[in-house]
C-alpha cells in the first residue's frame, strides 16, 4: 500500500543491498540537472532498512564497552533478521538519490510503500533497471539468480522481466560461474571476453569444468578451444559410461587399477576396442572367450582386454630389452594417436567456423607451407576427400564420396592446406629411431605443424604430449642420436 508522496531527508534513506545495479555510472550530468530543476520524478521507498556494516560495527563496539543482556538480545535479533525500524530503503531511484545528494539537496520526494516483501522488492528493482537498460549482462544474471533463489520459476522471471526464456536461461548460466574469476577476465582488456564466449561455456554440462576452463584460459580464443576440448571429453566420458554399462551386462568387469600401467607390458591382450569420440553402439558383440574379460579406458579408447597367458620360458636379456622398447614405443604411439585425433577435431572446428578465423591469413599460409616442407608431403585430391569420410573409401557409397568431394572443392586454399598439414603430420608415426632414441628431425617437423596451429589457439593438453614431440619424454633412450 502507498502512503502518497512525501519529502524525506536524504540522510534517512538507505541504498538497497540487493539492488542489481552495482555501478550507478557517471552522475555528474544528472546531478547538474537536479541542481537546476530539482528531482522531477519521485523515488520509491519502503519504511525501515537493512542493517549496514557501519551500524553493526557501532553496536558491536557498544556491546564491547557495556555488554548488557538487552543489547545482546537486540544484536541477536538484528543479526538474524538484518532489519531495523527507522529510516527508509530505496527500491526505485538509486541514481536520482545519489545525484540529489551530490547536488547538495537535503530532501527528496518519495512514495512510501508498505508491506513489500523481499521478492517483490528485488523484482521491482530488476524491472525498473531493465526498462531503462540500466543493467549490465552480469548484473542481470545476478538479479535473475536472486529472483530464482527467492522462489520465482524461470517462467515467472520471463513474465516479470519481459526477457525471452532463452535469454533468462543464458543469464542464469552466467550467474553459476565463479563471479570473481568472471570479473577478473572482464577487467582484462587483453582477454576480450564477450557474451558469445559465455554462451560457449554453456556447452559444458559440468559447472565446475566451466569455471576451470574460464580460469585456465588466457584469452577468448583459447577459451573457445578449451570449451570444445571439454565438450569432447564429456562426450567421451558419456560414451564410456554407455559402453561399460552394456559390457557389464555381458559379464565384462572393470579392469584392475594396475592394468593401465601394464597395458603395453605383454601381460594383457586386447580383444576389442571402441573409439569414444564416436557414438556408442546400440549393441555390442564380443568374441567368445573362456577367460574373464575386462574393460579399460585408455587415451580416448575403451579397450576390452583379457590376461595374456604367462610365458613358459625365461626371456633372455636381449629379449627383455626388446620387449621393454616395444612397450615404450606403443605408449609413445598412443600419445601421438590421441594428439592426432584432437588435431583433426580442431581443424574440423576451424573449417566449420566454430573456431574464429585468423586475421593474418597470408602469414598463416606461410607457416603451414614451412611446416609442410619440414615434414615432406605429397598432395592429392583424395587426401582432402577422405578427411570428410567417416569410414574407408571402399566402404562408402558413390553418394557419400561425391558429397565429400563437393565439400573439399568448396574449401578455401587455407582450409585445404590445414587438411594436408594434418594428414602429413599423421603420416609421421614414429618420432624415434629403431633403438628408441629421439628422431629430432621428425619431432621438430611435427612441432612446426603445431606451431602453425597456434594462431588458431592450439595448446597441448598435457605435458606428456609436448615431451613426446620435443624429445624430453622419459621413454626415449638417452644415448646420443645417430647421425
Amino acid at each position: 500500500m502507498s502512503e502518497g508522496i512525501v519529502n524525506i531527508e536524504i540522510k534517512e534513506i538507505y541504498q538497497h543491498p540487493d539492488n542489481p545495479r552495482k555501478d550507478l555510472g557517471d552522475l555528474s550530468e544528472l546531478a547538474e540537472s537536479i541542481r537546476k530543476k530539482g528531482v522531477m520524478q519521485n523515488l520509491t521507498v519502503i519504511p525501515g532498512h537493512y542493517i549496514t556494516g557501519e551500524e553493526w560495527s557501532e553496536m558491536a563496539a557498544q556491546y564491547k564497552e557495556n555488554p548488557t543482556e538487552k543489547l545482546r538480545d537486540k544484536m541477536n535479533t538484528i543479526h538474524s533478521g538484518e532489519w531495523l525500524d527507522g529510516g527508509y530503503t530505496l527500491v526505485i531511484g538509486h541514481r536520482r538519490c545519489a545525484a540529489a545528494k551530490a547536488a547538495g539537496l537535503e530532501t527528496v520526494p518519495c512514495m512510501v510503500v508498505e508491506g513489500m516483501e523481499k521478492k517483490e522488492q528485488v523484482s521491482t528493482m530488476l524491472e525498473e533497471n531493465m526498462q531503462r537498460n540500466g543493467l549490465t549482462i552480469y548484473e542481470q544474471a545476478q538479479g535473475f539468480q536472486m529472483m530464482l533463489d527467492l522462489g520465482d520459476t524461470e517462467e515467472q522471471i520471463v513474465e516479470k522481466t519481459g526477457f525471452s526464456k532463452a535469454t533468462v536461461r543464458h543469464r542464469l548460466n552466467i550467474a553459476k560461474l565463479d563471479q570473481k574469476e568472471l570479473q577478473k577476465k572482464e577487467a582484462d582488456d587483453g582477454f576480450q571476453l564477450s557474451i558469445k564466449n559465455l554462451y560457449e561455456l554453456e556447452k559444458i554440462k559440468d559447472v565446475k569444468k566451466r569455471n576451470k576452463v574460464l580460469k585456465e584460459s588466457s584469452n577468448a580464443r583459447e577459451l573457445v578451444i578449451r570449451v570444445q576440448s571439454a565438450v569432447a571429453e564429456e562426450k567421451r566420458t558419456e560414451n564410456a559410461k554407455k559402453i561399460s554399462a552394456m559390457l557389464k551386462k555381458s559379464g565384462v568387469e572393470k579392469a584392475p587399477k594396475e592394468a593401465e600401467n601394464e597395458i603395453w607390458s605383454g601381460k594383457w591382450k586386447t580383444v576389442k576396442e571402441f573409439e569414444l569420440d564416436k557414438d556408442a553402439p546400440k549393441q555390442i558383440r564380443l568374441p567368445k572367450r573362456k577367460e574373464q574379460m575386462y574393460y579399460l579406458v585408455y587415451y580416448g579408447i575403451l579397450k576390452v582386454i583379457i590376461k595374456a597367458p604367462k610365458e613358459k620360458r625365461e626371456l633372455s636379456p636381449r629379449e627383455k630389452e626388446e620387449k621393454r622398447r616395444s612397450k615404450a614405443k606403443r605408449q609413445i604411439k598412443a600419445v601421438l594417436k590421441e594428439s592426432s585425433s584432437r588435431r583433426k577435431e580442431f581443424i574440423q572446428n576451424i573449417i566449420s567456423g566454430k573456431i574464429e578465423a585468423v586475421k593474418e591469413e597470408e602469414k598463416e599460409i606461410r607457416l603451414i607451407w614451412q611446416a609442410l616442407l619440414a615434414i615432406g608431403t605429397s598432395v592429392y585430391g583424395s587426401t582432402l576427400r577422405r578427411f570428410f569420410l567417416t569410414k574407408e573409401e571402399y566402404e562408402c557409397t558413390d553418394e557419400e564420396i561425391q558429397e565429400a568431394r563437393s565439400k573439399a572443392e568448396k574449401l578455401s586454399i587455407l582450409h585445404q592446406m590445414l587438411i594436408i598439414l594434418h594428414k602429413s603430420m599423421e603420416n609421421i608415426h614414429e618420432p624415434f629411431h629403431y633403438d628408441l632414441t629421439f628422431n629430432s628431425e621428425r619431432g621438430q617437423a611435427l612441432m612446426k605443424g603445431y606451431e602453425a596451429l597456434e594462431a588458431y589457439g592450439w595448446y597441448f593438453e598435457s605435458e606428456e604430449e609436448k615431451e613426446v614431440l620435443d624429445g624430453t619424454h622419459e621413454l626415449y633412450e638417452k644415448k646420443q642420436e645417430d647421425k
